[in-house]
């Protein structure tokens, strides 16, 4: 992980407002754990809190995937629909 903000590995922004509050904790204890052990991060000593970290940012990205696929449904049917007359 570098050190500037937002900046993650695999292209994955991890800006705080990017994110829920949950998803914000794991990373900021990520970084933490990063920071406290620079080379034991090496040996797997922060693996489970970037699993729980990367899991949570999928559960995060599924959801939004949804809610976009529901609105694009939403938006062709009110095409379909044609304009509303108002006189």
């Amino acid at each position: 992980m570098t050190a500037q903000d937002g900046e993650g590995w695999g292209g994955i922004n991890l800006s705080p407002h990017l994110h829920t509050d949950e998803c914000n904790e794991l990373i900021t204890r990520l970084r933490q754990c990063h920071t406290e052990h620079n080379v034991l991060k090496f040996f797997g000593t922060c693996n489970d809190v970037d699993r729980a970290m990367r899991q949570c940012l999928k559960k995060e990205r599924l959801e939004k995937r949804e809610r976009s696929k529901q609105h694009a449904q939403e938006m062709k049917r009110r095409l379909k629909e044609g304009p509303k007359e108002q006189f």
